[in-house]
C-alpha cells in the first residue's frame, strides 16, 4: 500500500469518528496502527486533512462559523507550540472528533465524568490570551447550548476542570485578584490525589516555562527561566523543595431560563 493511500485511510478513520464521542486514547492507538511505518509527518498530514470536515460537522450541529474555526484552530496552535508528541495524539483526536469544542475564551469537552461516575462537561484553557473574567463568564453561559447540540446523550449539570491553575497556593504567588486566581475560585476542589504533584510540576514546566520538566528544572538551576512573576514563583517553589499541584474542581452548570435564552437569541440576531 502506498503512503498516500495509508494517509487517506488515516483520514477516513479519524473522520468517521467525528461526533461519536470516542475514547481519544483508543482512537489515537488505532490511528497509530493505521499509519504504522510512516513518519510523524504523515500523522500531521492526517490531522490537517480532517480539520475542514470537523469544522463543517460542527457548523451543521449548531456551532457558529467562529466556534467551528476556533475549535479546529487548536490543531495548528498545539503543533506549533509543542509538536505532535509533546501535545499527545489523543488530544488532537479529541479536538478533531468534536469531543472538545471551543466556545469563546474556553474549550469544553463532552463525555467527561466526575468521581461518582456521573456526567460532566470538561473545561480546558487554550493558550490564546488573558483569562479575562467576563470572557470566561460568556463562555460558560454560551457553551451549554452547543454542547447539548453536538452530544445530546452526554448532557451534564457540572463543569469539571483539572489544572495546575487550581493549585490552592496560586494566589500566594499572583495575588487574589489575578485572572488565573479568579478563574480557579469558580471551582470547588475535590480531594487530593497521588498524581497531583507529578501532574502539577509537569504542567507548569510545559505551560509556564515552555519545556519539559527536566528542561525546566535545569533552567531553574542555571537561572535562565523566562521573565515574569509566575515563572519566578514556579522557580521559587521548586528551589524550596516543594511541588506545584494539579487539582480537580467542579462547578454547577447554571440553569438557563427561557427568558434569558430568548434574550441571547434576540441580541445575536441584532
Amino acid at each position: 500500500m502506498t503512503p498516500d493511500r495509508i494517509v487517506r485511510d488515516g483520514v477516513e478513520l479519524l473522520a468517521a469518528a467525528i461526533g461519536t464521542v470516542p475514547d481519544p486514547g483508543e482512537l489515537a492507538a488505532a490511528l497509530e496502527s493505521t499509519v504504522l511505518g510512516l513518519p510523524d509527518s504523515a500523522i500531521v498530514d492526517v490531522l490537517r486533512a480532517v480539520r475542514p470536515r470537523t469544522a463543517a460537522w460542527l457548523r451543521d450541529h449548531g456551532a457558529s462559523p467562529q466556534q467551528a474555526a476556533d475549535s479546529v484552530a487548536d490543531v495548528d496552535r498545539k503543533l506549533a507550540r509543542y509538536g505532535l508528541r509533546e501535545t499527545g495524539l489523543d488530544w488532537f483526536c479529541a479536538v478533531l472528533t468534536a469531543r472538545v469544542v471551543a466556545v469563546g475564551r474556553l474549550q469544553f469537552e463532552v463525555g467527561d465524568t466526575v468521581a461518582d461516575g456521573s456526567a460532566a462537561w470538561g473545561v480546558h484553557i487554550p493558550e490564546s490570551g488573558p483569562l479575562d473574567a467576563p470572557a470566561c463568564d460568556r463562555a460558560f453561559a454560551d457553551a451549554p447550548e452547543l454542547l447539548r447540540a453536538v452530544a445530546p446523550a452526554y448532557t451534564a449539570d457540572r463543569w469539571q476542570c483539572r489544572s495546575w491553575i487550581l493549585d490552592p497556593r496560586l494566589s500566594d504567588a499572583l495575588g487574589p485578584d489575578a485572572n488565573l486566581v479568579r478563574f480557579a475560585r469558580r471551582f470547588e476542589l475535590g480531594p487530593p490525589s497521588p498524581d497531583d504533584a507529578a501532574d502539577g510540576d509537569g504542567s507548569v514546566a510545559k505551560f509556564v516555562l515552555g519545556t519539559t520538566l527536566l528542561g525546566a528544572r535545569a533552567a531553574v538551576a542555571r537561572g535562565t527561566i523566562p521573565s515574569g512573576r509566575l515563572a519566578a514563583a514556579v522557580a521559587a517553589r521548586w528551589r524550596a523543595g516543594e511541588h506545584w499541584t494539579a487539582r480537580t474542581g467542579t462547578l454547577r452548570v447554571a440553569r438557563t431560563t427561557a427568558r434569558s435564552a430568548v434574550d441571547r437569541s434576540t441580541i445575536a440576531g441584532g
